[in-house]
């Protein structure tokens, strides 16, 4: 493999698919991103068995090619050549690499040893991006992060009635969301996301188009246990939690004693300043709500 790339390409795609890297892998290969050459461009690709990224950028491609090497090495190294072109030489096991003045040699393995990562298949949805990268934000900070209970650190995400539903949940709170799909006439839907596969969808949204109107592509693999998402140039796949996710349905409460609205800035501003005298063991705010003010007064519950 032979192949020569501006930096300035090449950073940007390498710090997008780094964070897909295995970094406590029990196996070195996961350590690893695979450089390949594909239909005249340059793939990059990183897993760590939950995960997998693939990515494809432009390349003045050589010689045809592939090759694992250490992420975090070559990320340093591509970050410190600033502002010239790279080239790539996949020898056996080693990859050399030149810019400028600079010469390297790095140890690799061989891309045999890299796993696969799952392809879009034919059958597959389109959501607009906007729609993603805006609710996904809004549910998942109630999401568990304690992997003790796997199925609580998921998002529910269905499609039906032409609508998107994401559901998130760590057991003491719980954040709905419902969007409108156009064009979802005929689609349903329903899985269960990990958090963090859907925090870097929205991720790779930002960076691939931003705030244009173009697609999300997803699909699932053909034993129905991963879940792709295909984002401009960029690939990712998951693994899908299994489980009965809670009936959350039951738990928001149909009817109300009371209601209050309130000014978002100023409920935001006194959450704040409450917060400062809440002890770190406890953590909670007290709501006062007075009949008949439009004030209300937060209180450190102790």
């Amino acid at each position: 493999m032979r192949i020569k790339i501006l930096q300035q390409d090449f950073l940007p795609a390498l710090q997008s698919v780094s964070r897909s890297v295995g970094v406590k892998a029990t196996l070195p290969v996961l350590a690893n991103i695979l450089l390949k050459t594909h239909k005249g461009k340059l793939q990059l690709a990183a897993t760590n068995l939950e995960v997998g990224v693939i990515k494809l950028i432009n390349a003045n491609i050589i010689e045809e090619g592939e090759i694992t090497v250490p992420a975090r090495t070559l990320l340093e190294i591509v970050s410190s050549l600033t502002g010239v072109e790279i080239e790539i030489e996949g020898v056996m096991e080693q990859l050399k690499i030149s810019g400028g003045s600079f010469n390297a040699v790095l140890n690799g393995i061989s891309a045999s040893e890299f796993p696969t990562i799952p392809l879009s298949s034919e059958k597959s949805i389109l959501l607009d991006s906007k729609v993603l990268k805006q609710t996904i934000p809004e549910v998942s900070f109630a999401s568990a992060i304690d992997e003790g209970r796997p199925i609580l650190t998921g998002i529910l995400t269905e499609i039906k009635d032409k609508k998107l539903e994401v559901v998130a949940t760590d057991g003491f709170r719980l954040a709905h969301k419902t969007s409108v799909v156009e064009g979802a006439d005929d689609i349903n839907f329903k899985a269960l996301i990990p958090r963090r596969t859907l925090e870097e969808v929205v991720r790779l949204i930002s960076e691939e188009v931003g705030d244009s109107d173009e697609k999300i592509e997803i699909s699932t693999s053909e034993n129905q246990n991963q879940i792709i998402f295909k984002v401009g140039n960029t690939q990712l796949s998951s693994r899908l939690i299994e489980g009965n996710f809670p009936s959350w349905e039951r738990i928001v409460p149909k009817n109300f004693l009371n209601r209050s609205v309130m000014e978002r800035a100023s409920l935001l501003k006194a959450v704040k300043l409450a917060s400062v005298f809440t002890r770190a063991e406890a953590n909670t705010i007290k709501f006062q709500i007075l009949t008949g003010k439009s004030n209300f007064y937060l209180k450190q519950k102790n």
